[in-house]
């Protein structure tokens, strides 16, 4: 059963805690989740990357912003920032556009 809070009027309002995405439909598909690109820092690197802490689940596109905008800070060129700022050797990812299909192509 849903929490439930007073709302206006005496009108039932789910609390946040209760409160789920909002699922979208895919066109002639049932509702899906909507697809956020995730990754976590691996334990063995977290000396490499201050500041984030290793095995908790982010934002894939704020993690690397926020990696990009280090490195320029520390004074690297933008033509020397790496292809791939979350090496898949130190992180883990989950999700995204196309995830399902991409590990399907891996097995």
């Amino acid at each position: 059963m849903e929490d439930m809070a007073s709302g206006v009027g005496g009108v039932e309002q789910p609390t946040s805690a209760s409160v789920e995405p909002r699922l979208e439909a895919e066109e002639g598909g049932p509702p899906t989740r909507p697809s956020l690109r995730e990754a976590r820092l691996k334990p063995a690197f977290a000396d490499e990357y201050v500041g984030i802490e290793p095995g908790v689940w982010l934002s894939a596109a704020r993690l690397a912003e926020q990696l990009i905008t280090r490195l320029l800070r520390e004074g690297v060129a933008d033509e020397e920032l790496p292809q791939r700022v979350l090496n898949p050797a130190h992180f883990e990812f989950r999700g995204g556009e196309g995830a399902a299909t991409r590990s399907a192509l891996t097995r």
